[in-house]
């Protein structure tokens, strides 16, 4: 007898006998006549249970396992499923075996029927449960046919598709977080396991593997934010004796091919570019979301004219002002916010730390606001000039935000211009890519005053720009690119330093000295000194892209057994405590208490 899985059963198989293995998602009890749907990763076919078999049809429970063998069947025309693939036949079981049987399940696992209503924390303790469920299933089909798309992208290409290991050597002078893995071998030792294959993709350059590709396993130990988990993968890719215009061109037709063969959509190409310093002008933020315009604004020339003390005090202590519209529709019908929503963003931008917001709409080609008395201290020159400085029109929401610190001033704008723009959602375009370059090599932390990588330490710099290292290295810019989509980054890239004094000189501007340079990264830089070739690459956040495309927000979605916002994984418990006596005898690691 021919074994058939439960998405496969069509017209074309009436009147044969047939089996079937697979859960038991629901059952119907019609007096006499007993329904089940049979559910795998394939489909769901109805079972139809009548005669001497039905007392053993009437034991098995929800999510029960099961082997049947039966005639298939044409269903009457008004118990026809049409949204069903295999809802126009049934299978008349003439046997039936028990494979195991199931407690009853934690949660609801047919959405379909609007039933499901299991929380995110208890999908993740179940999620095999979980994953039978056909939302998840698809989502898993499609995470794998854009990986195949992906993988067959750059074969076609040449790439040698090669696999670096996953116990490295830490580095963590450059500051990175990385998770530690003892050695049972070498008492007092550690691996580290890899951020990215960064220092190992490049050694593959330096090998004459002049085209590598791997859908990588990257682990970080940052704090917990939102969207990002510990582990992830990532395309990760690396080429030799090519510029910044190949890897972004090499890229953008990876991406067009996903999109037509994993979306059915074409996209089109090539991408838009940025310069880093323009994206975080116009839009505070590295990584903007283009599908909507707002951008941001200086309106300080106006501003210190007007007689609206709170925005003064600012300026006079050295601040500036920033204002930014949006098509809100304000006081319609279809209105995205009201002035509640507004208040709630000026605790937000205060909560960001930034000293002030203050909001305003448009009515009648006038810049209005609530409390009136906002407006009139503006003044209507004021008014007049922010409106044509913004092209804001009759709905508009227009926000003003200052601060003394330009640099905070223009991330939260960045980041309130976010929170509006996808509130109202008025967006131009579904999907909006971009290329963000020209980035600074070198940013100060904002506690110790230090100098450290703005991306990574990699990063070669642009020319022109390598003459400031020794005495203005914050003017150094880097060949460093981000690939943007609708406000999410992607993934990162650049051309890496192939000398090897070049890459101890900035090692040592981010603050390494000679024993800790030697002792991190000594096996990189003599690597360097046998002939390196020019050569770069990029990571893309293969997780987050298939989210993207998928429609979701969620990552955790897309990953199969994902940790919860502690990083514990509830399916299994991890992170666990170990004996300490095993810490001991099997790593030479003693425990004292804290």
């Amino acid at each position: 007898m021919e074994i058939f899985n439960c998405g496969a059963i069509n017209d074309g198989h009436i009147g044969k006998n047939i089996g079937l293995y697979g859960w038991c998602r629901y059952k119907r009890d019609h007096g006499g006549k007993l329904f089940i749907d049979l559910a795998d990763r394939y489909g769901i076919t109805q079972l139809v249970f009548e005669g001497r078999i039905l007392k053993d049809a009437e034991k098995v429970g929800k999510e029960y396992v099961l082997h049947v063998e039966g005639e298939v069947r044409k269903r009457e025309e008004d118990t026809v499923d049409k949204t069903n693939p295999t809802g126009r036949v049934e299978i008349y079981v003439a046997k039936l075996s028990i494979i195991s049987q199931s407690k009853v399940p934690p949660f609801e696992l047919i959405e379909e029927k609007k039933k499901f209503l299991a929380n995110e924390e208890l999908r993740m303790q179940y999620r095999y449960l979980d994953l039978r469920r056909r939302e998840m299933i698809r989502k898993v089909e499609f995470r794998d046919k854009a990986a195949k798309v992906v993988r067959k992208y750059f074969w076609d290409n040449g790439f040698l598709e090669l696999e670096t290991p996953t116990l490295v050597k830490d580095t963590y002078e450059t500051g990175s977080k990385t998770f530690l893995v003892p050695s049972r071998t070498n008492h007092g030792k550690f691996y580290s396991l890899p951020q990215s294959p960064q220092i190992y993709k490049q050694l593959c350059m330096m090998s004459g593997l002049d085209r590598y590709f791997q859908m990588a396993r990257a682990y970080r130990d940052e704090d917990p934010r939102e969207d990002r988990q510990p582990e992830h993968t990532q395309i990760d890719v690396e080429v030799s004796f090519k510029d910044e215009k190949y890897i972004q061109e090499l890229m953008e037709g990876m991406i067009k091919k996903v999109f037509k063969e994993a979306l059915g959509k074409e996209l089109k190409t090539p991408f838009k570019h940025m310069k880093y310093e323009d994206a975080m002008r116009d839009y505070g933020s590295d990584k903007p979301d283009l599908r909507f315009e707002s951008k941001i604004a200086d309106i300080t020339d106006f501003a210190k004219k007007s007689d609206y003390n709170i925005l003064k005090r600012v300026i006079d202590a050295g601040g500036r002002v920033k204002a930014a519209s949006f098509d809100a529709r304000f006081g319609q019908k279809d209105a995205s916010f009201d002035k509640n929503y507004m208040l709630k963003t000026i605790e937000l931008a205060k909560n960001l730390g930034l000293k002030g917001l203050t909001w305003l709409y448009v009515k009648n080609k006038r810049i209005e606001s609530d409390p009136e008395s906002i407006a009139k201290s503006l003044g209507e020159h004021a008014c007049k000039e922010i409106l044509e400085r913004l092209g804001a029109k009759d709905g508009d929401i227009i926000i003003l935000c200052s601060d003394t610190s330009e640099k905070l001033l223009l991330d939260v704008m960045g980041k309130i211009r976010r929170e509006l723009g996808r509130k109202v959602g008025r967006f131009r375009s579904e999907y909006e890519l971009l290329w963000v370059d020209h980035f600074p090599m070198f940013e100060k932390d904002e506690v110790t005053g230090k100098l450290k990588p703005a991306h990574n330490p990699f990063s070669a710099p642009t020319l022109g720009t390598e003459k400031y290292l020794e005495k203005e290295p914050d003017k150094v810019l880097s060949r460093q690119y981000d690939l943007v989509m609708n406000g999410t980054e992607l993934g990162s890239g650049s051309i890496r330093i192939n000398d090897a004094d070049l890459q101890e000189k900035v090692l040592s501007l981010i603050g390494m000295n000679k024993e800790s340079i030697e002792r991190s990264f000594g096996f990189m830089l003599e690597a360097l000194r046998y002939g390196a070739p020019i050569d770069g690459g990029i990571a893309i956040g293969f997780d987050r892209l298939v989210t993207i495309l998928y429609g979701e927000e969620d990552i955790k979605e897309f990953v199969l057994f994902p940790k919860n916002k502690k990083y514990e994984s509830l399916i299994d418990g991890s992170p666990t405590l170990i004996d300490r006596k095993r810490l001991k005898d099997d790593f030479g690691i003693k425990l004292e208490d804290v």
